[in-house]
């Protein structure tokens, strides 16, 4: 099997939960579900960066 990354694996649990239906991933409701802005098998544009700044 081959080794995914993040963002495939990301892709795949979404394929899963809409039972394989691409179309569904699309145009998913679930929009409190943490991996909704990364559904579609890439980053996101925009928003804030998630790092965590340790130069405090």
């Amino acid at each position: 099997m081959a080794k995914l990354t993040p963002m495939k694996a990301i892709r795949q649990k979404c394929l899963e939960c809409s039972c394989g239906q691409i179309k569904e991933v699309r145009l998913c409701p679930v929009k409190t579900c943490t991996l909704y802005e990364y559904r579609m098998g890439h980053r996101p544009t925009g928003g804030e960066d998630t790092a965590e700044d340790d130069s405090e």
